[in-house]
């Protein structure tokens, strides 16, 4: 439940409103279609599952069925995502905090300083930057990190955060294409990285010292595209570590790994946490090659110039 609401009575309330058939922007059909959703609501469950029912008009199931209601929660204002994975690149624009909201009083972290990463790169949006490899160092006594700091190096956090929580970017596209306002699920979110995969290689102490750390800190969802394969639940690390998170009621979101579409190749699928497979765009990339005899064919590409065979 988005800490904006007061309980689940009013978070299941709110989210039935944005879906009424009455719903508008004015604040006199806005009470109409709260009204109208207290009236559809049938039950509000509170032990044996987070949910609720509801009669509905076919119009109105299908509005929910599409929307996850993020409007209704603010776009995840005041929860902070901690992401454990190769760190941040703060420059990012979808890193900007136009618009956040302040960083809650409950939070406990901080942002680390290191080469090329210093706290003055943290805002409203990322609140916390920390990184994780004396058991890399450990292993490899005389190694040389490239990048011994939170920043990302490879990507992938700055993608997977950014994904999770970045904030609205205007005028984005891809070299020209699927122009348009980009964010991520929970743009309102606060982020904080935990830098535990490197370059140089990971290792099992530093993931596990960078989960202990998040729950400490005080994220509300702990984010990790990341798993071990071939291991049993009582001795893989990382279904232990987020045992221990959801203990103290911190959602867990895991990736399903890119190894299918073969047999016992998904990693994580832990029972009490969420695993996330990969997913798809909702736009195409249409393109037309024109061949020197004439003949056009229609495909997909990412290349917006003049290609002529």
């Amino acid at each position: 439940m988005p800490k904006s609401f007061s309980g689940q009575h009013h978070w299941y309330l709110s989210t039935l409103a944005s879906v009424s058939d009455v719903a508008d922007s004015s604040t006199a059909r806005a009470s109409e279609a709260t009204l109208t959703a207290s009236s559809k609501l049938l039950y509000s469950y509170t032990h044996v599952l987070n949910g609720f029912s509801a009669s509905l008009t076919p119009s109105e199931l299908e509005a929910l069925k599409k929307s996850p209601a993020w409007k209704a929660s603010n776009y995840g204002d005041g929860i902070i995502i901690g992401l454990v994975d190769t760190g941040a690149w703060p420059e990012s624009e979808s890193y900007n905090d136009h618009g956040m909201p302040e960083i809650p009083k409950t939070w406990k972290g901080e942002c680390e300083s290191g080469t090329q990463f210093n706290s003055l790169m943290c805002n409203k949006k990322l609140i916390g930057a920390r990184f994780f490899n004396k058991g890399l160092i450990a292993k490899y006594p005389n190694i040389t990190i490239s990048m011994n700091s939170t920043r990302d190096t490879e990507g992938h956090g700055t993608h997977t955060s950014t994904t999770a929580a970045g904030n609205f970017v205007e005028g984005a596209s891809y070299f020209g294409y699927a122009k348009g306002t980009a964010s991520g699920v929970a743009p309102r979110a606060h982020v904080a990285m935990y830098k535990a995969l490197w370059d140089e290689g990971s290792y099992t102490t530093d993931l596990i010292a960078a989960i202990d750390q998040a729950i400490s800190d005080g994220v509300d969802v702990l984010s990790m595209s990341l798993g071990l394969d071939g291991l049993p639940l009582n001795e893989d690390p990382i279904a232990l570590a987020t045992f221990a998170a959801i203990e103290k009621n911190i959602f867990v979101s895991t990736s399903a790994g890119n190894e299918g579409p073969f047999r016992e190749t998904l990693h994580n699928g832990i029972p009490w946490v969420l695993t996330v497979a990969a997913g798809t765009l909702d736009r195409g990339f249409d393109a037309v090659l024109t061949l020197g005899n004439g003949i056009s064919i229609t495909g997909s590409s990412f290349y917006l110039g003049e290609f002529i065979i």
